[in-house]
C-alpha cells in the first residue's frame, strides 16, 4: 500500500473516538506477518489534521497481557515547544490509527493478532529501544474485540 491512507473504517472518526478505541489481540503474530502488510512512508489522514506517516512495525514483544506489536508513526507536529498537537489530539489520533489502519490491514490479510497493539507517535525518528531525551512521544495500548480496538491505556 502506498499513498495516502484516510480514516474512513468501520467506525470513522466519531466512533472512533467515542469508542477509545484499545487494541489488543488474541492470538500471536506470526514471525514476519505483520511487517509487509504496511510500506514504510504511507501517510495516514487523522482527526488531528497533522501529518503522520507510517515509520515501522515492531513484532513479538512479550506485555503484561501476553504478546504484543508496536506500530510506530512520525508525527512531528507532536514535538515539544514547535509542535501544536496536544496529547489529546494525539490521543483521538491513535485511537484512529489503530481502528481504521493497522486493525483493518491486519484482518483483511488474515494476518494472526497479537494479545495488544501498541500505537506510538514520535515526533522524530527514534531507534527502538533507545533514550532520546530530545524526542516526544505518545504511546497507546489496545485490545482487538469483535473487530473493533478497545482502549487499554499505558
Amino acid at each position: 500500500m502506498s499513498g495516502q491512507a484516510t480514516h474512513n473504517g468501520p467506525l470513522g472518526l466519531v466512533g472512533a473516538a467515542a469508542c477509545a478505541v484499545a487494541l489488543s489481540l488474541s492470538a500471536p503474530v506470526a514471525a514476519g506477518s505483520t511487517v509487509a502488510l504496511f510500506e514504510p512512508g504511507t501517510r495516514i489522514d487523522v482527526p488531528s489534521g497533522q501529518e503522520v506517516t507510517f515509520l515501522d512495525v515492531i513484532e513479538g514483544e512479550d506485555s503484561a497481557v501476553g504478546t504484543a506489536i508496536r506500530v510506530r508513526f512520525l508525527a512531528p507536529r507532536i514535538a515539544r515547544g514547535t509542535g501544536d498537537v496536544e496529547f489529546m489530539q494525539a490521543e483521538a489520533d491513535m485511537a484512529v490509527l489503530c481502528q481504521d489502519f493497522v486493525l483493518p490491514h491486519m484482518i483483511d490479510a488474515g494476518t494472526d493478532l497479537p494479545d495488544q497493539v501498541i500505537i506510538v507517535l514520535s515526533d522524530r525518528f527514534v531507534e527502538h529501544g533507545v533514550a532520546d531525551p530530545e524526542a516526544t512521544q505518545f504511546f497507546e495500548a489496545y485490545r482487538p474485540e469483535g473487530g473493533m480496538c478497545v482502549w487499554e491505556g499505558f
